[in-house]
């Protein structure tokens, strides 16, 4: 922070120190007076400049004066924008600033003409310049250098590492660290590959990732400098099979699906939940009438709702339903409609949350509000009632990105009751997850261009958790 303050400080001594010396120049000098100050170096002088640097633009007072405020309004935004970011793009800013006032200040009081006062003997054709100017120079030489700087270590992190996360197309990756932290290697191999702690500390174990070509343990710290290779396994080919397990069927014709899933199902098979979900019971209840556009692991899957949200759940039975329904979900004509019980007790009856989510930074299996590598969200959320500690919403989904519900809620102050990841450390372990339900869906049939709407009860634990929050 000292270097930031020291910053402003310099752009204000900028201001003070050459108003003063232009003071000076003006009490003690005619016009065109020349008078050693460093001999064989320097001399003082007394120069009125109607024009920029060269004399430019002499005599067009007002279009200096112009482009002047807009440099001074372009740095003091840029100023805002970065804050305390990066200290040389804040010094160069601080510099430029100063100087530019300095000299504004001049063609504002003296007839569009700024006062230079300073000129090189052993450069006679050198402009005659001022100590604004000298900041001016200052900061826009810093400012080419934080631009080199930057090009420089865009070019280094190119060349580090080139990292994928489709493992299908990738079996290993090659990089250097170089950020000087010292992170542990299970640690910087779950960052690169974009896996768990668990699932890198065994890619470590089983020999497949390397420092400076030897096997390492998992707990080495790395140093700058070193080489760590990180080889993938192919993925496991799996194929979802058809299962027993009973459905609760809202609505069922010869294109779609309507099905009401349970807390605690998922919905497609993933790594770890390779049985039980829903796409295993819905193809032992549809056989082979299923749309086949998302593959072997999801067929007929149009959307998703997480493992321990309950609710209304569209399935296609064919590629035309599937397309049909996909695209109103991704125009946002797919009405959605969810409950939740929330913490805490809401200012308004009705608001709107409008704010990007993305992958969290840190924590990979995890969303964020974020504007880094994000996609706009947005989220109605309406007051059903208040029970002081937790209030009950209905909320209506524009976009459907992961975890979106419980993200935006939780950004709000007002994190879902009952979830475990962004919800307060202290849990509400009997809920089993969060007390969230997707209560209505309504959509155009893709066969018969009529619209429907369907709504699935409240499931007993939520109704459950209804009753003691009104005690």
């Amino acid at each position: 922070m000292f270097s930031y303050i020291a910053a402003i400080i310099a752009g204000i001594a900028t201001i003070v120190l050459d108003q003063i010396s232009k003071f000076y120049i003006l009490s003690n000098f005619e016009l065109n007076d020349y008078r050693d100050f460093l001999p064989g170096l320097i001399d003082l002088t007394f120069i009125e400049n109607g024009g920029g640097a060269w004399g430019m633009l002499s005599g067009y007072t007002w279009v200096l004066l112009l482009i002047t405020a807009i440099v001074m309004v372009v740095c003091v935004a840029i100023l805002i924008k970065i804050g305390f970011k990066n200290k040389l793009m804040f010094w160069s800013i601080c510099l430029v600033l100063g100087g530019g006032i300095g000299n504004m200040i001049d063609r504002i009081f003296r007839d569009g003409k700024v006062v230079d006062f300073l000129h090189f003997t052993f450069w006679p054709q050198f402009p005659v310049f001022n100590i604004a100017d000298i900041a001016i120079v200052i900061g826009a030489g810093l400012l080419i250098l934080y631009y080199i700087k930057s090009m420089i270590n865009d070019s280094k992190k190119a060349k580090k590492q080139t990292v994928t996360t489709n493992w299908k197309k990738m079996k290993k990756i090659d990089t250097v660290f170089d950020d000087g932290s010292g992170r542990r290697l299970d640690v910087y191999t779950a960052e690169i590959a974009e896996v768990s702690r668990s699932r890198a500390a065994s890619l470590i174990e089983d020999g497949h990732v390397t420092v400076n070509g030897a096997v390492a343990s998992k707990k080495c710290k790395l140093k700058v400098g070193d080489a760590v290779s990180i080889t993938l396994p192919d993925p496991e080919e799996y194929r979802a099979e058809p299962e027993n397990i009973p459905l609760d069927i809202i609505y069922e014709d010869s294109d779609l699906l309507v099905v009401n899933k349970p807390k605690g199902m998922v919905v497609h098979p993933a790594a770890g939940n390779y049985t039980g979900t829903l796409v295993n019971a819905v193809m032992y209840h549809c056989g082979d009438s299923l749309s086949g556009i998302n593959g072997v692991l999801r067929p007929g899957i149009l959307h998703r709702i997480d493992k321990n949200t309950s609710g209304l759940l569209l399935v296609a039975k064919n590629d035309n339903a599937h397309n049909c329904l996909a695209e109103q979900i991704k125009a946002h004509t797919c009405n959605r409609l969810y409950e939740a019980v929330v913490y805490g007790n809401l200012k308004g009856d009705s608001g709107t949350v409008d704010a990007p989510i993305g992958r969290h930074p840190i924590k990979r299996k995890q969303m964020a509000v974020t504007e880094h590598n994000s996609k706009s969200a947005v989220t109605h959320y309406e007051v059903i009632e208040r029970f002081g500690d937790f209030t009950h919403v209905a909320l209506k989904l524009e976009t459907g990105r992961t975890h979106q519900i419980r993200v935006h809620m939780s950004y709000i102050g007002h994190p879902v009751a009952g979830d475990e990841v962004y919800g307060p450390k202290k849990v509400i372990t009997k809920l089993g997850g969060q007390c969230l339900h997707a209560r209505r869906i309504g959509f155009v049939h893709p066969t018969t261009g009529e619209y429907m709407e369907f709504t699935s009860e409240l499931p007993d634990y939520f109704k459950s958790f209804l009753e003691e929050c009104k005690k």
